[in-house]
């Protein structure tokens, strides 16, 4: 189970230098970071004004964290279960946020029932790194949840 979820990590942490968009392939989250003015104050400006941005960017870092420790023989299962469910965490939230949006705009809503024919074209629009990042997440949750045997 522990190489599973270092596998997850590792697939998470290359989200980041990976392209999001098919449509724009240089449009990595690594970009963003390091158009980020390291400053203080900007940090705070951000975590008023987009904090979903900090959230997002902080499950790369706790998976690279958990990474480090899995490699070095202390796997956490808090550092894994914050890094994948803060991901999934955030898709849920982008999802919800999309569909409120959709809604306000007038435009057709995806349903339970409708979901099912959307996840197919995923790859159409969606690029490596947030396959990687996303599927990273839900496996590295999911081995958080189940566990790690000891190595006694």
């Amino acid at each position: 189970m522990r190489a599973i979820a270092i596998l997850a990590a590792i697939a998470m942490v290359a989200g980041l230098f990976l392209p999001w968009l098919v449509s724009a392939p240089e449009a990595t989250p690594w970009e963003v970071v390091r158009r980020l003015d390291p400053e203080v104050e900007t940090l705070r400006t951000l975590a008023s004004d987009a904090p979903e941005l900090l959230a997002f960017l902080a499950t790369f870092a706790l998976a690279a964290l958990f990474l480090l420790l899995a490699v070095l023989g202390a796997p956490s299962r808090l550092l894994a279960f914050l890094a994948g469910g803060g991901a999934v965490g955030m898709v849920a939230y982008g999802v919800l946020k999309l569909r409120d949006q959709a809604g306000a705009l007038g435009l057709p809503v995806p349903t339970a029932e409708n979901m099912g024919d959307l996840l197919p074209r995923l790859p159409d629009y969606l690029g490596a790194g947030a396959m990687a990042w996303g599927g990273g997440a839900v496996v590295l949750l999911l081995t958080a949840l189940i566990g790690f045997p000891s190595r006694r």
